[in-house]
């Protein structure tokens, strides 16, 4: 399915991919299995990129058509950063294939929805849902009342200089610049160069001074180029889109950058309500701040979110225990590995200590994984998802053992900033399997990947022969 080719070890490359292949050269070794970039962001002028939010993502190429990780979904899928007081960066833990290079929005953590969590877990197991891949695709909303727009960064990227050559996007439209990466290779001195997107920002208040707040309007924008005499060029063009108001009023709206003057024309629409619409001169590049658009009406609250869209604030909630939901039950039955005889059980739970007890109260064990073997057939048989394992270390040591105690034997991890997680690897205790084709991830206590883990695998030997004697003696 789609996803899964975020995180494949082979991807299809892009044509351009293969030049830019062909002029790599080993600069270091990083960690084993993955890459890393380094280098600096400045501006057209030169001029260091300061605490600029940066990301490296993977690319894929389904049916002809090339894929990136949207947002929020695929915010999981961004190697990311931010850059020094001097614009320089390190991004490490880059899988092999095509990747882009990126800028993220201000404040995209505090932008994400309370239950980003859930729609995290979603996207995962979209696979379990069939195959749609508009549900990922760039160009498409995503269903929960986000919309990708929703998360534009100020700045784009224009170009890559690496090796002592320029890269540039293949167009305005399609803007990614795309490079690849093989593992263990790092690639130094990149310098990133990006300039400040056109943009047009608000403020949107009813006749009283009241803000609109947390809510979605519809832009209507039209535009006509100017040759600086008053009169219209050739060209013009109009549309509308919806955008993100924010608790003040605010709202930011991103225009594709053109090498003309033009003149906007902007109103914005909400509840049958229109605000006077407003000229706007705009040079190219140019970015217009401090508008204020104004509803000739009483305050309107806004429409209720959906469920799924619950903003963070910074408001402190009354403290509450609600109770806890419901396990899912389970109808599932041991199954028995031919090869050695021990039986296996998927289990649902809330937390690796939930899945621990339910195993003692069957006489069994969070799995113990041997050998490639038995891994394999674990994949066959559960399939690939996050399943809590028997293998767990002591906090800020890297010494690894299995919950029965036996010798650890055979590994299969995935890099420790496979998913781009902030919590330091000495610190992560437990292991999860992944839906990375069932490799092992570590994972601290408070990961969000531990809150979306609720399923176990529990194992327990001799079940054959607990069978054979329970049927003896009542042959006797």
């Amino acid at each position: 399915m789609i996803r899964k080719y975020f995180r494949k070890k082979t991807i299809v490359m892009l044509l351009t991919i293969q030049t830019l292949f062909s002029i790599f050269t080993v600069h270091g070794i990083c960690q084993e299995g993955s890459g890393a970039v380094s280098g600096r962001v400045i501006d057209t002028e030169g001029n260091p990129m300061a605490e600029l939010p940066v990301f490296i993502a993977p690319l894929i190429i389904h049916k002809g058509i090339t894929i990136r990780p949207n947002l929020p979904y695929g915010y999981f899928a961004l190697n990311r950063t931010q850059t020094k007081a001097d614009g320089s960066f390190s991004i490490t833990g880059i899988t092999q294939g095509p990747h882009y290079f990126g800028i993220l929005s201000e404040n995209i953590d505090k932008r994400l929805p309370d239950n980003y969590d859930d729609f995290l877990k979603d996207y995962l197991t979209w696979d379990d849902k069939g195959f749609n891949p508009n549900y990922i695709s760039g160009f498409t909303r995503t269903n929960f009342g986000f919309h990708e727009n929703d998360f534009e960064p100020d700045a784009k990227v224009v170009s890559l200089r690496i090796n002592d050559i320029n890269f540039y996007p293949r167009s305005d439209f399609f803007d990614e610049i795309v490079f690849g990466i093989d593992p263990d290779i790092h690639i130094k001195n990149v310098e990133v160069i990006v300039k400040p997107r056109m943009r047009i920002r608000g403020r949107v208040i009813f006749k009283d001074g009241t803000p609109l707040s947390n809510t979605r309007i519809r832009i209507s924008l039209k535009f006509r180029y100017d040759d600086h005499k008053g009169n219209s060029g050739s060209g013009s063009g109009g549309g509308g889109t919806g955008v993100w108001i924010d608790d003040k009023g605010n709202f930011v709206q991103y225009l594709r950058n053109m090498d003309k003057t033009a003149i906007y024309t902007m109103s914005l629409e909400y509840q049958g309500l229109v605000t006077p619409p407003q000229q706007i001169h705009l040079e190219p590049d140019q970015q217009i701040d401090g508008l204020t658009f104004t509803f000739d009406s009483e305050p309107i609250p806004p429409k209720p979110l959906p469920p799924k869209m619950k903003k963070k604030t910074d408001e402190i909630q009354p403290s509450s225990t609600p109770e806890k939901p419901p396990l899912p039950t389970s109808n599932e039955v041991w199954i028995v590995n031919p090869a050695n005889g021990h039986a296996y059980k998927r289990i649902f739970c809330r937390t690796r200590e939930e899945a621990i007890a339910q195993a003692s109260d069957e006489n069994a064990y969070l799995v113990t994984i041997n050998d490639p073997k038995e891994q394999e057939w674990l994949g066959a048989v559960f399939g690939h998802t996050f399943y809590w394992i028997g293998l767990s270390s002591a906090k800020n040591s890297d010494k690894w053992k299995w919950d029965n105690d036996e010798p650890i034997t055979y590994e299969n991890w995935l890099p420790a900033d496979y998913f781009s997680e902030t919590l330091d690897k000495n610190e992560r205790e437990y292991a999860i399997i992944t839906f990375v084709d069932g490799k092992w991830y570590a994972v601290h206590p408070e990961s969000v990947l531990v809150k979306m883990t609720e399923m176990a695998i529990i194992e327990k030997d001799g079940l054959l022969s607990d069978i054979k004697s329970k049927s003896v003696d009542k042959d006797k």
